[in-house]
């Protein structure tokens, strides 16, 4: 799916603010760049939270289209500093080859869009995508309006991107402890 529409530009680039209650606490970057036949997708984000504590979140969704096909994507995710996911996966034959830490486990499942895409990529039909951060297949919905996504988490939350122009412009983000928003740079 990336693939098909990957290749109408070599090189963007999307700037967000992250916004929680009304201040702006961070930001997001998300590049897509184009070699060929294959798609280079990062995206890159910063936040800092005050709450009884402070903290610090940092975050790195990477993935490798080649032929429309995830070749390789990881993510590191981190909270103050911590490893809170450090995933990566390596196409292999006919599977991936998923490494979380020690742990290396098998997908025997093609992915043609995964998180790294939802900024890019307006995700029209898709019912699932592969999460890098929960290491599966997760359902997408329709939203309540046209252009709008909810993507339903395993651990019961669920955020809801909205896209303009095929790209996503603004995404509530819910977590365990509180809700903020993406908002696309003019």
């Amino acid at each position: 799916m990336c693939l098909s529409v990957c290749l109408q530009a070599s090189a963007q680039e999307l700037r967000y603010d992250i916004i929680r209650n009304g201040k702006v606490i961070g930001w997001l970057v998300s590049r897509k760049s184009v070699h060929g036949k294959s798609v280079e997708l990062a995206t890159e984000s910063a936040a800092t939270v005050e709450m009884l504590l402070t903290l610090k979140f940092n975050a790195m969704v990477r993935g490798t289209f080649s032929d429309g096909l995830l070749t390789e994507g990881s993510i590191l995710r981190r909270v103050n500093g911590q490893d809170k996911a450090n995933n990566r996966f390596v196409w292999e034959n006919d599977h991936y080859v998923m490494q979380n830490g020690k742990s290396r486990t098998e997908l025997r499942a093609r992915i043609s869009y995964s998180t790294a895409c939802l900024m890019f990529y307006e995700p029209v039909k898709l019912t699932r995508i592969f999460s890098e951060n929960f290491e599966q297949f997760i359902p997408i919905n329709p939203g309540p309006r046209p252009h709008e996504y909810i993507l339903h988490l395993p651990d019961g939350n669920a955020n809801l991107y909205s896209y303009g122009n095929g790209i996503c412009t603004a995404a509530e983000i819910n977590t365990t402890f509180s809700t903020a928003y993406f908002r696309l740079r003019k």
